[in-house]
């Protein structure tokens, strides 16, 4: 089977798609720009190579680009055809789809309302995006969701119309670096600083918490920042002044992959200060873990770290045994003096964010996905 795979976005997760593809029975096309091209090649090293390549220059305007898409993906007369992220031009890609006449097109869907439950506007953009998505939806019938949270909902949306997948954002490849708690604890909250996404209000009230308690405790904002907000975060985060807590930030638009890596690894916990509710797409609401995911989850499962994360936020029940809830800070602050306390358990909560991630290996996500990965 000739697969291709398009991704100018979410290159961690179109990583996953790519390896769970990569069996020799399969040829694997890549579409991407040369940005994105430079992260999958932090990501795949020396084995970059072992892909077919096609690089879209996407700095020379939408024609230019959609056309070059079309050219180069028939040029290929793919079997499948995976776009792993769409978030705009979405008529363009309605276009390109029904120019190829691929047998098999299938979208990952990061949003389901943003996309199913558009609605016409006066406004020339909204309108135009609208009827995009409407004309993308007719021409496609295989969906995915990156969090089986998220499957029931879509399939109540499309009226079971559609075939619907569940590849993860992640893939676990049996590498836990093992941890004890020494002097202090380190949780990471992964992900760009994005208001809409985390609550950053409960990082400094958890600081503050444990500060006020004397419990010593490390948080790594493991994340670019990219606008206003997260300059005000960088900010708040240096004048911050204490003796048993400590926040590290990111001047910068990007962590490397390396870097990233480094820091997930060293978490004691990834904390995840989730919003529940949000509106990201032209103020359409979204519900995370239901209606939209979080990739930070599958940092979960690619590194086996324990997880932290509100009581209301739906996740996988593979992770629920590894994962702690809190219901408040000041629960989550008991929770951290009591793991300063018992040093020895946190043995447990490793064991099971491996037997968590195990649940995502290569061959039990092709195992769930049996008429996608044949």
């Amino acid at each position: 089977m000739k697969a291709g795979i398009f991704d100018m976005e979410h290159f961690e997760v179109a990583y996953t798609v790519i390896q769970l593809f990569d069996v020799p029975a399969n040829q694997l096309v890549i579409f991407t720009d040369a940005s994105t091209y430079e992260r999958f090649t932090d990501l795949f090293k020396e084995d970059v190579n072992r892909f077919q390549w096609e690089i879209i220059d996407n700095t020379r305007g939408k024609w230019r680009f959609f056309r070059q898409l079309y050219k180069t993906a028939r040029k290929h007369r793919l079997d499948i055809f995976y776009l792993n992220t769409i978030s705009n031009n979405h008529l363009f890609y309605a276009w390109v789809i029904a120019l190829l006449r691929i047998a098999r097109v299938v979208i990952t869907v990061h949003d389901i309302n943003c996309l199913f439950k558009s609605r016409r506007s006066l406004q020339l953009r909204e309108l135009v995006h609208h009827i995009g998505k409407k004309a993308l939806i007719k021409r496609v019938s295989e969906f995915n969701v990156l969090s089986d949270t998220m499957v029931d909902y879509l399939r109540e949306v499309t009226q079971g119309q559609m075939q619907i997948h569940n590849v993860p954002g992640a893939v676990f490849q049996k590498e836990q670096h093992p941890l004890t708690i020494g002097e202090k604890l380190h949780l990471v909250v992964p992900g760009t600083v994005d208001k809409k996404r985390r609550d950053y209000k409960q990082v400094f009230e958890l600081l503050q918490l444990a500060e006020a308690q004397q419990i010593p405790l490390h948080i790594t904002l493991l994340g670019g920042c990219v606008d206003a907000y997260g300059k005000s975060i960088l900010q708040q985060a240096a004048a911050l002044r204490s003796v048993y807590t400590k926040i590290s930030i990111y001047d910068a638009p990007l962590v490397r992959q390396d870097e990233f890596d480094k820091q997930l690894n060293t978490a004691h916990f990834i904390f995840l200060p989730s919003v529940i509710d949000t509106a990201i797409c032209f103020g359409i609401p979204e519900t995370y873990g239901l209606t939209k995911s979080s990739g930070n989850i599958y940092d979960v499962v690619k590194h086996a770290r324990p997880l932290i994360a509100p009581q209301s936020l739906r996740i996988p029940a593979t992770l629920e045994a590894s994962c702690f809830r809190y219901t408040s800070i000041d629960h989550l602050v008991d929770f951290l003096r009591g793991c300063m306390q018992r040093k020895e358990a946190y043995s447990t909560w490793q064991q099971r964010a491996l037997a968590s991630s195990n649940e995502y290996t290569i061959d039990k996500v092709r195992e769930r996905n049996p008429t996608l990965f044949v």
